[in-house]
């Protein structure tokens, strides 16, 4: 893992890379980043690295300078993006929020993913309009209402995808293709719980199906 930081600092600061100071506590430009990062490619945050702006030469433009309580840092992590007042929806795994030791200083990484397209855009502080994000190479910036549009076009053509099919059981899922999906997820999600769950525990993990609680008739999504 320390490799792989050092890797992505000797590339710079880019698309998908966002280096923050954040010695003392979560600073509040981080979820505009998640926005960004989310409505567009995915990306790493890191915490506790300093970036120089004027310094061209990329082995010398970060400065790991690490954070001062790592853990408290995560705990306050984990407690905003799982608000709803703050973040409209939550992307991450366990796996997502890793602290690492470099030459004795903690630094905390944050794996953001691309969010699905039935669920962008992915925006801050309850408000559609200014709380979401892309990210270019200058860094995070506000959607226009057009981009808005698209996103929420994209979604709502997911159509019937959503929609909850009756008279259905286990007997009616393609096994094989379930099986490829989980192996995807898998390989996405090694240390996740649900890996390890039979097939319909893992849909009704993942809502795809689920049991209409009026009738009893089991669904499929």
């Amino acid at each position: 893992m320390v490799q792989d930081i050092h890797k992505l600092l000797s590339e710079g600061e880019r698309v998908t890379l966002e280096c923050k100071k954040a010695t003392k506590g979560v600073p509040n430009s981080l979820w505009d980043t998640y926005s960004a990062f989310a409505n567009t490619y995915g990306g790493t945050i890191l915490l506790g690295v300093v970036e120089h702006m004027d310094e061209q030469d990329n082995t010398k433009r970060f400065e790991i300078v690490g954070v001062e309580d790592a853990d408290k840092i995560r705990k306050d992590l984990w407690n905003t993006v799982n608000s709803r007042e703050k973040v409209n929806i939550n992307l991450l795994y366990d796996d997502d929020i890793q602290t690492i030791d470099i030459d004795g200083k903690k630094i905390i990484a944050i794996n953001v993913p691309r969010a699905d397209y039935t669920v962008r855009p992915v925006y801050i502080n309850n408000n559609l309009s200014r709380g979401t994000f892309k990210r270019n190479h200058e860094g995070d910036y506000h959607c226009t209402e057009q981009e808005l549009k698209m996103m929420l076009r994209d979604a709502n053509e997911a159509g019937n995808d959503g929609l909850l099919l009756e008279y259905y059981t286990m007997d009616d899922i393609d096994i094989p293709t379930l099986e490829r999906f989980r192996q995807m997820f898998q390989n996405l999600h090694p240390e996740h719980q649900w890996n390890s769950a039979e097939h319909k525990e893992f849909l009704t993990n993942f809502g795809g199906y689920t049991r209409d609680r009026r009738t009893g008739q089991e669904k499929k999504d």
